[in-house]
C-alpha cells in the first residue's frame, strides 16, 4: 500500500493511497507469452481528492524502485468513478534535453489481458 504521509493534524479526507500489484509474467513460460514481462495494477483507496491516476503520478517512481522498464510493463489502473472497468496505460516516451518524461493517455483493457490479471484483481 502506498500512502501519502500527511502533515500531522492534517485532514485523512484529503490523502491519497493506492494498493499496487506487480506481476512477474516472465516466469509463468509460454501461457502469458503474448503479454508484457510484467504487469503493475493500481488500485485508489476510497477517499482523497487527487484526480490523477497512480501512473502519472508515481509511475516513475515505482519504475525506478522496482527496476522496471516502462516498455515492459502492462500497466493496469482502476478509477473509483468507472466501478468494474480496467483501462490499460499508454506511455508515449516526450524527450526534453537529455531526459526522457512520458505522456500517459489510456485504453480500455483487452480481454487477453483482462484473463491475465484476472486472478490477482
Amino acid at each position: 500500500m502506498l500512502e501519502r504521509k500527511g502533515d500531522p493534524g492534517a485532514n485523512p479526507a484529503h490523502a491519497c493511497a493506492w494498493r499496487l500489484k506487480i506481476i512477474d509474467f516472465s516466469s509463468g513460460g509460454a501461457r502469458h507469452a503474448y503479454i508484457r514481462p510484467y504487469a503493475v495494477l493500481a488500485f485508489r483507496k476510497e477517499g482523497g481528492i487527487f484526480k490523477s491516476s497512480c501512473a502519472e503520478s508515481l509511475g516513475n517512481r515505482i519504475c525506478k524502485d522496482f527496476g522496471l522498464n516502462v516498455d515492459d510493463i502492462l500497466w493496469v489502473e482502476a478509477f473509483p468513478d468507472l466501478p468494474g472497468a480496467l483501462y490499460v496505460a499508454v506511455f508515449t516516451p516526450r524527450y526534453q534535453e537529455m531526459m526522457i518524461d512520458y505522456t500517459v493517455s489510456w485504453r480500455p483493457i483487452l480481454e487477453n489481458e483482462q484473463a491475465a490479471v484476472a486472478p490477482w484483481c
